[in-house]
């Protein structure tokens, strides 16, 4: 296997099988899960997403796993109605988590908290206070700005992105906030526009954010899907647009570009790393960027980014 696409791949797919347009119900999803987890794919697999409030329904399934092979878990917190609420929301997020890792012990891992953030404007000190939070139990938090994606849309995100990297990290010494960007959704009006998201990913390197993604990233390449009417963005045009900007330093000019590519032969994997048209990024960018730039993407099919990576010949066939 390429080193370039090793170090692009390994557990970048969060799986969420729970949520549209999938939405299996818990044992479908868990099982899917404990599959792909025992397959020669899974080296690509990251955590298991799941609402805060289901936590207790994976409890028949710890069988399933064990310290050896632990349940892997993205956890998505409940939203809060105010800014003011945040805080308080989140300790009783944090409590459901405690008592969830009690009972499961050593056969899970809570990877992440993921935050959806009720609209701005934001108290001062609030992101402080949500990450030492989060880092006091252990936890890397994700917050997901609300804002509709409407005239106002860039500078809620902007605000949302200064106070988020103005919180630092903790004193506790915590790995810091990062964002979460929704990438898509069931419906066109759901789906950002490329300069939406290069202005994300080009904010989030200024800001040393990381940075997950959600929604609409089931398929490699940008293309027309008649599913929404619209096209959809490609995992490999957002992950390699961002590790690009974060290797070359490039503007949103040319990390739009990226975005907006649909031919799948302008990328491609190498020992030496990624490569986008004549643009490169060494395996050694990739590996900084995963651990401290973009962290992982949810996707509610697994099976369906890999075959589709495979049928571009990107990624080994199995035999």
């Amino acid at each position: 296997m390429r080193t370039g696409t090793k170090a692009f791949m390994e557990s970048l797919i969060d799986y969420a099988g729970l949520y549209p347009p999938a939405a299996l119900p818990m044992e479908a999803a868990m099982r899917n899960y404990c599959r792909y987890q025992r397959d020669r794919d899974g080296w690509m697999l990251g955590g298991f997403v799941v609402p805060v409030a289901r936590l207790g329904e994976l409890l028949p399934f710890k069988p399933l796993f064990a310290a050896d092979r632990p349940l892997r878990l993205t956890v998505i917190a409940a939203r809060s109605r105010s800014a003011e609420d945040c805080l308080p929301q989140l300790r009783e997020n944090l409590a459901r988590i405690a008592v969830f890792r009690r009972r499961f012990a050593e056969a899970a891992a809570v990877a992440a908290l993921e935050l959806p953030l009720p609209p701005p404007p934001f108290p001062p000190g609030l992101f402080r206070a949500l990450e030492e939070t989060a880092a006091g139990a252990g936890l890397r938090l994700f917050c997901e700005p609300a804002q509709p994606l409407d005239a106002c849309w860039e500078a809620a995100m902007l605000e949302a992105l200064d106070a988020m990297a103005a919180a630092g990290a903790s004193a506790s010494g915590g790995p810091g906030l990062g964002a979460k960007l929704r990438t898509g959704g069931v419906t066109a009006a759901a789906i950002p526009s490329p300069g939406q998201v290069a202005l994300v990913l080009e904010a989030c390197r200024d800001r040393s954010l990381p940075l997950k993604c959600t929604a609409g990233l089931h398929h490699p390449v940008r293309m027309h899907r008649e599913e929404v009417n619209a096209r959809m963005h490609g995992y490999l045009n957002v992950f390699f647009a961002g590790m690009l900007a974060y290797a070359r330093r490039l503007g949103r000019t040319d990390i739009e570009a990226i975005l907006e590519d649909e031919d799948p032969a302008s990328f491609g994997f190498a020992d030496v790393g990624l490569r986008w048209r004549d643009r490169i990024a060494s395996a050694a960018d990739i590996r900084t960027c995963r651990g401290r730039g973009l962290v992982a993407f949810g996707s509610c099919s697994f099976d369906e980014p890999i075959g589709e990576l495979r049928a571009l010949g990107l990624l080994e066939q199995r035999s």
